[in-house]
């Protein structure tokens, strides 16, 4: 698999968090900031990190960023800058331009000039810790839409001992088993069998529906 090449416009908390992130799992990344000082913080971990202006093309060129598959602009502080950095990704060919906001407004407008996805970090955070406050099942939660989330959570009690099949948690609970891995390994299994016996072990992720993360506390 070709390792990807992501640029990182913006080094403050999220940006630099991000940055590293991406880094210590393979990614080449490039990180650019108009302040030396959190290029610095970075200089060591990633590929490449600059001092420079996303809102100049010809910086972003220099900086390399016309080689990179996505680019995350990590500000999200000042609409027209943010702007202004879509544009020239995009005018550079950028197949996935990522954009952080703060702003619900702001999401269509940005989507509009040519971001392919919005975050709202604050907002995603807010709605993963609810959900873990509520089910003490469930690990990890990554919000896909309004309706599916990807869920990593304990099996039930009531699973233990049954088989795949036997549980049909697809028609039942309305999730679909991805992946399984068991308590303190990260090693994850994609081949489950469908004649494979729950243990009280195992973790599950699994594609969800809102509603069952809302009542698997309840279950």
């Amino acid at each position: 698999m070709k390792k990807q090449t992501i640029a990182v416009l913006g080094l403050g908390l999220f940006g630099t968090a991000v940055a590293r992130e991406l880094a210590e799992n393979g990614a080449d990344v490039i990180a650019l900031d108009l302040n030396m000082e959190h290029v610095e913080e970075v200089i060591d971990v990633v590929e490449h990190a600059v001092q420079a202006d996303f809102t100049k093309i010809e910086q972003l060129v220099a900086a390399g960023v016309d080689t990179c598959d996505i680019a995350i602009i990590a500000t999200g502080e000042k609409l027209e800058i943010t702007i202004l950095g879509i544009m020239n990704l995009k005018k550079l060919g950028i197949k996935e331009v990522v954009v952080k906001t703060k702003n619900f407004t702001y999401q269509e407008v940005l989507q509009k000039v040519g971001a392919d996805r919005v975050v709202l970090p604050e907002v995603e955070m807010g709605v993963r810790l609810a959900h873990e406050l509520v089910s003490t099942d469930v690990l990890d939660l990554i919000r896909l839409d309004d309706q599916y989330h990807v869920i990593e959570m304990h099996v039930l009690p009531e699973w233990v001992g049954k088989s795949i099949d036997e549980l049909n948690v697809r028609e039942k609970h309305g999730i679909n088993i991805i992946a399984m891995r068991q308590t303190g390994s990260k090693q994850l299994n994609i081949t489950i069998k469908p004649d494979y016996i729950v243990q009280e072990s195992d973790i599950i992720i699994a594609l969800s529906e809102d509603e069952f993360v809302v009542k698997s506390k309840k279950l």
